[in-house]
């Protein structure tokens, strides 16, 4: 199992950890739409999440469909999610619409 943060979604805790550097590649427009979320969100933004949290969770628990995903985020959990994984991938809140890795 690969160490990240430990989160309790839907009665069930999971461990998220960061992004690989391959993921963040392939996710990189993905996670700038994420930095542009503010208010409500669109289909587009939601699917970004969607895929961003599959993805991260997929290091541990390779089983993790997308439809499972999309089934156990609201719009309770999804904010801190977002942040662990993002935070703990050397991210940080940038310009809107920007991805910026933090040192």
């Amino acid at each position: 199992m690969i160490e990240g943060t430990r989160i309790t979604i839907g009665g069930e805790e999971y461990v998220i950890p960061a992004l690989s550097f391959g993921q963040i590649k392939k996710l990189l427009p993905k996670i700038q739409i994420l930095q542009s979320v503010a208010g409500s969100l669109t289909e587009e933004q939601m699917n970004a999440v969607a895929e961003v949290v599959q993805t991260a969770l997929s290091r541990n628990y390779p089983d993790m469909t997308i439809e499972k995903v999309e089934d156990i985020l609201d719009l309770s959990n999804a904010p801190k999610i977002i942040k662990a994984i993002l935070g703990g991938s050397g991210f940080v809140q940038g310009e809107p619409g920007e991805a910026q890795a933090g040192g």
